[in-house]
């Protein structure tokens, strides 16, 4: 019997690819733009001898672009985001070659090497603000885990074992730059360590996978140790007695949670009561709702709540886990991860079907 995979452990048996000397790559011969190719999610972990399987990282999902010796960095909506994080400005000096396209995620991690969802809670809250960088208070690195452009050449027809091959000869391992380990066949032992390590879960890729940009794919299946999704914060409830003037800034008891429709009706979808208690952040988080209040309730029907509630502009968005939705469309357990300033609101859809 194959005994467990751990967290990190590689077990790589495909032929490694041809590597050929670089060939000059004009400037301008990159895309100006790519968006992530996306899994579907499958009910449970599987063992299978089609599959890479990969560690869901939760972080800032990106595509990098290294060309002539600069860095462009794009988020999966598109947006430019270089300037958020700027030590990873200087990849270039990480890869042989140039006119490379690398998909990934920015990630903050421990000194195991595990993702640290507050210490990217950290840096999302400084990129968010007006003060500017601290690198030093939450450094990054991208974990590039496919590439889609080699030496100036599309690769995103290659199938994913022979893209990974090339990905592997084109990074050096070294600075924030990194590739990250999977594992073959033993998807079900990799997600139980995975979930004792307390990551978010794994990914599973089939391996003759060519990369669909902008798709979402059954080629690839997420299978996460909780449910998280992106939701818009839309008001709150206050714990102090009850004022006829507007509120002075300070505690929140929760947070009220909607999601756009296709035709942009907000609607409410939860009530997210923890997580938040003992983060340092909270009084940046009170800041945040006080300066979005309106007298206007957001939500296409107003929720019956039954307590004294502040409506806010639909404006913020936070990270929140959650244990399956109800069969009315609602969230069952939702837990407060983080903000996301990084992610824009009308990006926060309902599902086509919610499923339990």
């Amino acid at each position: 019997m194959a005994r467990p995979a751990a967290p990190g452990e590689q077990r790589d048996s495909s032929p490694v690819a041809e590597v050929s000397s670089p060939r000059p790559v004009r400037a301008g011969s990159l895309p100006d733009s790519l968006l992530p190719m996306l899994p579907e999610t499958a009910a449970e972990a599987f063992d299978s001898p089609a599959h890479y399987f990969e560690v869901l990282w939760g972080g800032v999902r990106a595509i990098a672009f290294i060309e002539q010796g600069s860095t462009r960095l794009i988020d999966r909506y598109g947006r430019e985001i270089l300037d958020c994080y700027p030590e990873l400005a200087t990849l270039a000096r990480h890869l042989h070659g140039s006119g490379h396209v690398l998909d990934g995620e920015i990630v903050a991690l421990d000194e195991s090497g595990r993702p640290q969802p507050s210490q990217l809670r950290k840096r999302l809250a400084l990129d968010d603000s007006d003060t500017g960088h601290d690198d030093e208070a939450a450094p990054v690195t991208f974990q590039a885990f496919d590439v889609l452009y080699r030496d100036g050449t599309s690769v995103m027809n290659e199938p994913l074992r022979t893209r990974k091959s090339m990905l592997r000869q084109t990074v050096r391992q070294e600075g924030a730059l990194v590739v990250p380990d999977y594992v073959e066949h033993e998807g079900v032992a990799f997600f139980e360590a995975a979930r004792q390590h307390g990551l978010a879960g794994l990914i599973g890729k089939k391996k003759e996978s060519r990369y669909r940009p902008g798709e979402r794919s059954g080629d690839w299946l997420a299978f996460p140790v909780y449910r998280k999704d992106n939701f818009i914060v839309a008001g709150f409830t206050y714990g102090g007695p009850i004022r006829r003037k507007p509120r002075a800034s300070g505690p929140f008891d929760s947070l009220l949670l909607g999601l756009f429709d296709r035709g942009e009706r907000l609607h409410y979808v939860g009530e997210v009561t923890g997580g938040f208690e003992d983060d340092p952040n909270k009084s940046t988080l009170a800041q945040a709702l006080d300066a979005r209040t309106t007298s206007e309730c957001p939500f296409a029907e107003p929720p019956a709540i039954g307590r004294l509630v502040f409506w806010c502009r639909p404006e913020l968005v936070a990270s929140v886990r959650y244990s399956q939705w109800t069969a009315d469309g609602r969230l069952r357990f939702p837990l407060f991860e983080m903000l996301r300033p990084d992610v824009p609101p009308r990006s926060c859809l309902l599902p086509r079907k919610p499923t339990a």
